[in-house]
C-alpha cells in the first residue's frame, strides 16, 4: 500500500506541476497575449530597455530614443524597426504585429515628453 500512495502523490504532483506551466505559456503559445494584454512600456521593456535606458541609447549616446526623428510618425518608426541600423536587433516578434508597433510608437513618444524634466 505504501508504493501505491507514493505513486499516486507523484502522479498528483506531476499533473499539478503540468497543469501550472500550461497555464503560464497558453498566452504566448496561443499569441495573443503579445498584442492584447501587453502595453508598450511592456515591450520597451522586453525588447528595448537594455540598449534604450529611459530613451537613451548606450551604444550611440548622441542618438537617444527620446526627440528621435524616427518618431515623426508610425510609418517612419516601422520602416526603421523592420531594416534596423548596426547592431540593432531585428525583432520579428514587434515588428509583425501592428498592434505592438503602435502601443510601442505611443510609449517611446511619451519618453520624449519626460526625458530632461
Amino acid at each position: 500500500m505504501k508504493a501505491n500512495l507514493n505513486s499516486t502523490s507523484e502522479s498528483a504532483t506531476a499533473v499539478i506541476l503540468l497543469s501550472a506551466v500550461l497555464f503560464c505559456f497558453a498566452p504566448v503559445c496561443s499569441g495573443k497575449e503579445s498584442s492584447n494584454k501587453r502595453t508598450g512600456e511592456d515591450v520597451y521593456k522586453q525588447f528595448c530597455s537594455s540598449c534604450h535606458v529611459a530613451g537613451g541609447n548606450t551604444a550611440k549616446p548622441s542618438k537617444p530614443i527620446a526627440g528621435s526623428k524616427v518618431l515623426k510618425s508610425i510609418a517612419t518608426f516601422q520602416k526603421y524597426l523592420e531594416d534596423p541600423p548596426g547592431h540593432m536587433p531585428y525583432y520579428k516578434t514587434v515588428v509583425n504585429d501592428k498592434s505592438m508597433v503602435r502601443k510601442l510608437y505611443e510609449y517611446c513618444k511619451k519618453l520624449k515628453q519626460t526625458q530632461g524634466a
